[in-house]
């Protein structure tokens, strides 16, 4: 063996003994010292306690009345400590059992449970089937979106109501979700 040879055998040797030591030093640090100095104070956070978010889904078909009914477990209540602005968004699915020469018209849309059953302001749909259409089951999707003031802090309702104008169709909710945002003021 020449002196090359052990040059390179004592070369890998160091290098092996080197990474041993690294390891050694990374996975065996020695005791924890002291804790230091607490850090300087962080930047401010957005001012107001957020926005709050409730949803409410039902599959529950019922019929749609002449009138005005509430959509039973579309109801969404939420208590608010202050003023501030309601976003509620429906989605609705209406069905109607259409017979052929039957003309049938319904409204459909969000309404503020708490009060009257009157659609709140531009938050409803319209939807007829026409007498000649032919007989059979048609489904309509529509989504009601509304903002709402909250003038104080209460405990605000909101719902699905709807009914039939004319004809002698069926026609029911077949199923809905409502989703309510309130941002503080």
């Amino acid at each position: 063996m020449g002196v090359g040879h052990v040059a390179l055998i004592l070369g890998v040797i160091a290098l092996v003994l080197g990474a041993t030591g690294v390891v050694i030093a990374l996975t065996n640090s020695g005791h924890a010292g002291p804790a230091g100095a607490a850090g300087a104070q962080g930047d401010r956070g957005l001012p107001g306690p957020g926005a709050v978010v409730k949803q409410a889904f039902n599959f529950a078909a019922q019929p749609l009345v002449a009138g005005c009914a509430f959509y039973a477990g579309s109801n969404i209540s939420l208590t608010v400590d202050g003023p501030g602005t309601f976003v509620v968004t429906a989605s609705i699915e209406v069905a109607i059992t259409h017979t052929y020469a039957n003309y049938s018209a319904y409204e459909v849309g969000l309404a503020n449970t708490s009060g009257s059953c009157s659609f709140l302001i531009d938050s409803y749909v319209t939807g007829y089937m026409s007498s000649v259409a032919p007989s059979d089951s048609y489904y309509s999707d529509f989504s009601v979106p509304q903002d709402y003031a909250a003038g104080a802090a209460g405990t605000y309702s909101f719902g699905i109501i709807g009914g039939v104008g004319s004809g002698a169709d069926v026609a029911e909710f077949y199923w809905s979700s409502v989703s309510v945002v309130f941002y503080p003021a």
